[in-house]
């Protein structure tokens, strides 16, 4: 490792110098098979992507800002190094590169990695960019992906999930529960010496028979490039799904990304792992660092002089308003009771014990601000587990963002409904993917009881939402608006409420099927006179272009501002040619208020702390708990 950065960084840079840093960016064209005009700053993007690859580094990280067409530089990258490998077969370089495996047989295609909206959107734009018949593409998803596994080899992309990923990662190559329990350790130690844990089973200290030698589809063949679209969904190294991707071979890896970091600086050690960079297996695990006490005036203006270069807007618009009287009779009475039983754990001293109670107990008191339905009608009470567990995380196992529409398992562990319904349903319901006990749970959760005409069919946001769609039909009668919220029975009553207005609307969510999917996609922007489009912010949140619209309506604060970036880009990229409006809708004097604010108050420290991540609210501490309870008054 030291040879290898005495001989690629041997040469210092001066930052301070910029006749070294300001010069002219050398530029590549596309091949002829690409189509699609590119811009010149895409040009040298392409440019530094080829001597990427052609250096020992082989890859990279592309975090341009959302919008800027990261998708598309990464087509013309494919098509460019593949015309050069046709042209020189024998090239020194190709032949130089090094790999972590000669034992897998190598194919010509390119792995692309993606959340599954975004499969869509891939699909869709290499057949944009390329001259038709020139790719064969696979998607690599859903109950029949196995019949392919055969065929891998002849593809130019195969497309794939990362949830597709983990469960055949975890179906052919992890060892059961109890072993990796015991074998941790050892992995660890393994891991950080050797770089790799891929001959673990091999090595003569674990019995053969105790691993599975069986590679899935995916990881039985060494790939020409690895491509991770929205890459933080591994930002954490030791979720499975990251895990699962770390397995894969290839000769070139690239991250895409328009978050790279959301929540800390330790979010990149997930990305420089993939790339096997150096110092890719060595991360201070166990440092008392207190970074909190260190000046970041001086990182904070190299950030601001730097995103002045960026493609940024701030036609961000904070409406505030105020709950009705009976609203906000409903929302102090179920306050007061959950401030009851927070008392009672501060009390108890145990407060840091019940982190799923008290995310439950916030999670309805969100819901209630947005519409007292949510809370009345729910048929799962949230506020009923409590787990004395001081590890609880209060974020979904499994794709590792705080919970959507959570859904509580038997045995206490909160997931998306989403995320546990598919897990379910690739694996059979066979165990609890976080404790390996039998897995059942109550798939009819959070879902509205009654019909339609039964339902309370406005609330104080809804009107407010009601009322913006107003202004935006006055000032555009073309214009075009997306609706996020994080509860997807929020947006069943906004559909009910806009369809009796006569308000035109589709809806996406998780639940939905990717056909169903694409369906709602395609009426959104083909028909003209459908001018909403109702999304979830885990469904839509990333890998949609949908420049079609011009406003973004944010029904709910996310705790991760970074995530609602995401959703906000979606429109604000590439393509977009009227005046974006985003408008963040908050209700005063309730928990909202506070939620927003402790967001900004957590940022004075370092990067957005309160975050979609595993350990999202367990960064909260019990000040910040008392400022969400006690002080939004």
């Amino acid at each position: 490792m030291d040879k290898w950065l005495t001989e690629n960084y041997s040469r210092d840079v001066d930052l301070g110098n910029t006749q070294n840093v300001l010069v002219p960016a050398e530029t590549a064209e596309p091949p002829s098979d690409f189509i699609l005009p590119l811009l010149r700053y895409q040009k040298e993007r392409l440019a530094w992507s080829i001597n990427q690859e052609e250096s020992p580094a082989r890859g990279g990280i592309l975090a341009d800002e959302m919008g800027m067409g990261k998708t598309v530089q990464a087509i013309a990258l494919v098509l460019a190094k593949r015309k050069l490998q046709k042209s020189n077969s024998n090239s020194s370089i190709l032949s130089s590169l090094p790999s972590t495996s000669q034992i897998f047989p190598a194919v010509k295609g390119t792995l692309v990695v993606c959340p599954v909206i975004a499969g869509i959107q891939w699909f869709s734009e290499i057949e944009r960019c390329t001259t038709k018949g020139s790719n064969r593409i696979l998607f690599y998803h859903g109950t029949d992906r196995e019949k392919h596994m055969h065929k891998l080899a002849e593809y130019d992309f195969v497309i794939t999930t990362y949830s597709t990923i983990e469960v055949d990662y975890r179906k052919h190559m992890t060892p059961s529960k109890e072993l990796s329990k015991n074998l941790e350790p050892l992995v660890e130690m393994l891991d950080q010496k050797t770089g790799s844990t891929e001959n673990l089973s091999n090595s003569g200290s674990i019995d053969n028979s105790a691993v599975s030698r069986r590679k899935s589809a995916l990881h039985s063949v060494k790939w020409d490039r690895i491509i991770l679209d929205e890459a933080h969904y591994v930002k954490n190294s030791r979720c499975k799904t990251a895990r699962a991707v770390f397995a894969l071979e290839s000769s070139y890896k690239w991250a895409l990304t328009g978050t790279p970091l959301q929540n800390r600086m330790g979010e990149l050690y997930s990305f420089v792992r993939f790339l096997q960079a150096p110092y890719a297996y060595y991360f201070c695990k166990d440092c008392d660092c207190t970074g909190f006490d260190y000046s970041f005036t001086e990182c904070s203006l190299c950030h601001h002089n730097c995103a002045r270069h960026f493609l940024w807007w701030n036609r961000v618009i904070l409406r505030k308003d105020s709950l009705s009287d009976a609203e906000r009779d409903f929302y102090m009475s179920f306050h007061n009771e959950s401030k009851t039983q927070f008392d009672t754990y501060v009390e108890a001293g145990t407060l840091m014990n019940n982190y799923t109670h008290v995310f439950a107990t916030i999670t309805r008191l969100r819901q209630a601000v947005d519409h007292p339905y949510l809370v009345l009608c729910s048929s799962t009470d949230l506020t009923s587990v409590n787990k004395d567990d001081g590890d609880v995380e209060q974020s979904c196992s499994l794709c590792k963002d705080t919970v959507e529409d959570p859904i509580v398992t038997s045995c206490t562990h909160v997931f998306c409904k989403t995320c546990l319904m598919n897990f379910a349903e690739s694996r059979g319901k066979q165990a609890c993917p976080s404790c390996d006990k039998p897995l059942t749970f109550d798939s009819n959760a959070n879902n509205d009881k009654g019909d339609s005409s039964s339902k309370p069919t406005t609330s104080t946001k809804i009107e407010a939402l009601r009322e913006e769609i107003r202004f935006m039909d006055e000032r555009d009668g073309s214009a075009k608006g997306i609706v996020f919220s994080q509860f997807t029975s929020f947006l069943d009553l906004i559909h009910y409420s806009l369809h009796k207005s006569g308000v035109n609307c589709v809806k996406l969510v998780g639940s939905m099927s990717m056909a169903e999917r694409n369906a709602a996609v395609t009426t959104f922007t083909e028909d003209p006179e459908c001018r909403i489009l109702l999304m979830s912010l885990k469904a839509g949140g990333v890998a949609l272009n949908l420049t079609v619209a011009s406003h973004v309506f944010l029904m709910d604060p996310w705790w991760n501002p970074a995530v609602e970036r995401q959703a906000q880009d979606r429109i604000h990229r590439i393509g977009q040619h009227k005046p974006v409006r985003i408008v963040r809708f908050v209700i005063e004097d309730t928990i909202e208020e506070r939620i927003s604010e402790l967001q900004e108050k957590r940022k004075l420290f370092f990067e957005g702390t309160v975050g979609g991540s595993s350990d999202a609210l367990g960064k909260l501490t019990k000040s910040d708990l008392d400022f969400l309870f006690y002080r939004h008054f």
